[in-house]
């Protein structure tokens, strides 16, 4: 798909200066936002612009940049017509300069009652909404304002963007104008915000939901709880995958589906609760509980995070068993949906990771689809079953840890997350270590020997690395004739 140009440079000029003009009170910044500063806009894309102004002071009379569009205060400009500066008013769908946007009035905000036009009293919030219909080179562009002081605008920096999943963000943005003595504190070239905590209390009710609406016989209210259930998943799976941002809800979208660390079917049950996939509002329901079950082996590593956000008997519910069989209690309302077992003490269970199914391949070959790197791919001497040994070491002692199995898929989500995932060949699915017992393998580095048929993968061990509970798999000693060197 073709990408629309930025806006040029005149145009976003213009719009500066307009809307320098016409705020309340004084603009310290203007920022370009959205897909035009993150160079995907198309050509039906609108201009995202945000207005930064401050707590307190007077309006000016004029700016430097000249005035901008006519206030409320003048009479209302035709369409088409130029201001007092010769420029053309923007078209508002009133056929004023200015349009409503979300509930917002079509005119300048006026002052909280009990202060002077002109000064605002020191502190108060300021946030408006402004939308603005302008004819650019026979072409109608939608030019979209967001107007907030300072304070509430670093504010909703500091918290979760409500289509991110529960994933942090981090997006482009390009400051257009600055005042001097604020350009340093808002000249960003990105501007992030942090992810959600992990809600598995509301996750758990979220499901309660579901079952509800299935025995009131509500349909809509099944796929409507079932859709905001699955809004939660990534947020609550945060802790047990690698970290990633976004930029763009589609983003959000993909790496939401994505999370190498997840329950059996996860992908497939997200699409079917978000509404992407077709299916009956008892597959939904399905779905929604097997979503739920699956995600508590896999936080329960992570109880104290649960414990920040929800308390402590929580915490404890999801360690003891107690949430466990809450949620198998809700289960049996929507369907046998089955459930992801859980370790025991001294006890490892494998992750089944979805995007990938077994495939015939030749001897020696990739047996599985990966996105591995067709130049690493080129260089592997695979098993008859496509798998190439694995030995982990502690990265830096040297201790060797155990050894696995990877198969092309599994290597290149190790290369590229940062945590090490396997191929299990009993199980026949994919699993990353530390996954349900908490003891996770940080991957410092991987080296291919030289026969290409043998990984060595550097890690940063927590805790045991053996299933047994030992720090090593290779704790029991036999006996040996010792060699001496001559």
């Amino acid at each position: 798909m073709d990408h629309a140009p930025l806006p040029e440079a005149a145009f976003l000029a213009d719009w500066t200066d307009r809307l320098r003009a016409s705020a309340e009170r004084p603009v310290v910044g203007i920022l370009l936002r959205g897909s035009h500063a993150r160079r995907a806009a198309t050509a039906y894309s609108d201009v995202d612009l945000d207005v930064l102004v401050s707590t307190t002071g007077p309006t000016p009379a004029t700016t430097s940049g000249g005035p901008g569009p006519c206030r409320a205060s003048t009479p209302p400009v035709a369409p088409g017509q130029p201001c007092a500066a010769g420029r053309s008013a923007p078209v508002g769908p009133s056929g004023r300069a200015g349009g409503a946007r979300r509930g917002a009035t079509t005119g300048p905000v006026d002052p909280p009652a009990g202060s002077t036009r002109g000064r605002w009293p020191t502190g108060t919030p300021y946030d408006a909404r402004r939308a603005y219909l302008a004819e650019v080179d026979g072409r109608i562009v939608h030019v979209s304002v967001a107007a907030r002081d300072v304070r509430t605008w670093v504010d909703r920096l500091g918290e979760p963007a409500d289509w991110a999943f529960g994933l942090p963000v981090t997006t482009p943005t390009r400051l257009l104008w600055a005042d001097p003595t604020w350009r340093r504190r808002i000249d960003l070239p990105v501007l992030c915000q942090p992810a959600d905590q992990p809600r598995l209390e509301e996750l758990v009710a979220t499901l309660g939901k579901v079952a509800g609406a299935l025995a009131a016989d509500d349909p809509i209210g099944v796929r409507l709880a079932a859709a905001d259930l699955a809004r939660l998943c990534p947020s609550v799976l945060r802790p047990a995958n690698p970290g990633v941002r976004v930029a763009s809800r589609r983003a959000a979208f993909a790496a939401a589906l994505d999370l190498p660390v997840a329950p059996a079917g996860y992908r497939d049950d997200m699409l079917l609760c978000l509404g992407v996939r077709p299916g009956g509002t008892v597959e939904v329901g399905v779905a929604a509980a097997r979503l739920v079950s699956g995600v508590l082996p896999l936080v329960r590593p992570y109880a104290d995070r649960v414990a920040e956000t929800a308390g402590p008997d929580l915490a404890r519910a999801l360690c003891d068993g107690r949430l466990e069989r809450y949620v198998a209690q809700l289960s049996r309302a929507v369907g046998d949906a089955p459930q992801v077992p859980a370790p025991g003490a001294r006890q490892s269970v494998t992750v089944p990771v979805p995007e990938s199914s077994p495939r015939d391949g030749g001897p020696g070959g990739a047996v599985r689809p990966s996105r591995l790197d067709p130049a690493v791919a080129a260089r592997l001497r695979r098993t008859p079953d496509g798998l190439v040994a694995a030995v982990v070491r502690q990265h830096d002692t040297g201790e060797v840890l155990m050894v696995a199995w990877m198969d092309d898929e599994a290597l290149h989500r190790t290369l590229t997350t940062g945590r090490a995932t396997y191929w299990s060949r009993s199980r026949q699915e994919y699993w990353v270590k530390g996954a349900t017992s908490g003891h996770h393998q940080y991957v410092r580095s991987v080296a291919l020997d030289c026969d290409g048929d043998a990984l060595l993968v550097g890690v940063d061990q927590v805790g045991a690395a053996c299933h047994t509970g030992e720090r090593t798999c290779f704790f029991t000693e036999l006996p040996v004739v010792q060699g001496v060197r001559p």
